[in-house]
């Protein structure tokens, strides 16, 4: 959507110079045009800079700013159209719609959750990551601004309080929330051992688990400029409340691992 929101300014800018300029001759249009549109985009980005200034960078926001929403969840789109990425999604008629749940993935990309925080932006979601990405220049203080909360694995004391953090927003309906139990990255593309601790935010929130796979994500950067990327994310099952709730961390962990390994594998 962005991408479109740029350009017509840059068109209007075109034809504008041109009605000044009837001189002009039909074979600068497109450079005047390529330069209004790197103009627009060079404004977005100065945009975003100056915004960053009012999000706080170590704060924890209880309510969603739609503004900063709505300016992150349009450079989401943006990045993933200049990348040329071709999402296919199965099975998001499963995702509920009447209730938070948490939403849980493998993990291969940095790519990850910009795809799945796109696909899924009819729904407010945030999500736990690790305390760099909450750092991070202008992105940092904005997804601070979506509820996005950062967990560190080394404390477990300090994971332990996000994990409360975020089974609160959830009871409070302020967003429903994803977690990468691998925790990491995985270079490989095998789904990596899991930090069981991360589902007990559904089980505190009494909410489902919606279990995801991602693929394809992880040939975006090498693909980038040249060639389009196709990425599949798939809505394996959602596993209701009553059944997240009457299991034992341990065993729903193992349970959701292994369908996702089987379905990887395939």
């Amino acid at each position: 959507m962005l991408y479109y929101l740029l350009l017509i300014p840059a068109v209007l800018s075109t034809a504008w110079i041109y009605f000044l300029s009837p001189a002009l001759s039909y074979w600068w249009l497109l450079p005047i045009l390529i330069g209004c549109f790197a103009a627009a985009n060079l404004v977005y980005v100065l945009l975003m800079f100056v915004c960053s200034w009012f999000a706080g960078p170590n704060k924890m926001y209880t309510h969603i700013s739609p503004f900063y929403h709505a300016l992150t969840m349009a450079l989401d789109g943006w990045i993933l159209a200049l990348c040329r990425v071709k999402i296919h999604v199965t099975g998001l008629e499963k995702v509920p719609t009447d209730t938070e749940y948490l939403f849980v993935s493998n993990h291969r990309s940095n790519f990850d959750p910009m795809v799945q925080w796109w696909v899924l932006r009819r729904w407010r979601l945030a999500f736990v990551s690790k305390p760099s990405n909450m750092r991070k220049f202008v992105i940092g203080p904005f997804v601070r601004r979506c509820c996005f909360l950062p967990i560190d694995r080394e404390n477990a004391r300090n994971a332990l309080t996000t994990i409360n953090a975020a089974a609160d927003l959830i009871r409070a309906h302020t967003c429903s929330f994803a977690i990468y139990p691998e925790g990491t990255r995985s270079k490989s593309g095998e789904l990596l051992p899991w930090h069981a601790g991360s589902l007990k935010i559904a089980q505190k929130a009494n909410v489902p688990i919606v279990v995801a796979t991602i693929e394809g994500t992880e040939r975006i950067a090498h693909n980038v400029p040249w060639r389009r990327t196709h990425v599949y994310l798939r809505i394996r099952e959602v596993i209701p409340a009553e059944t997240v709730k009457a299991t034992k961390t341990n065993n729903l962990t193992e349970g959701i691992r292994s369908k996702m390994l089987a379905e990887l594998g395939k």
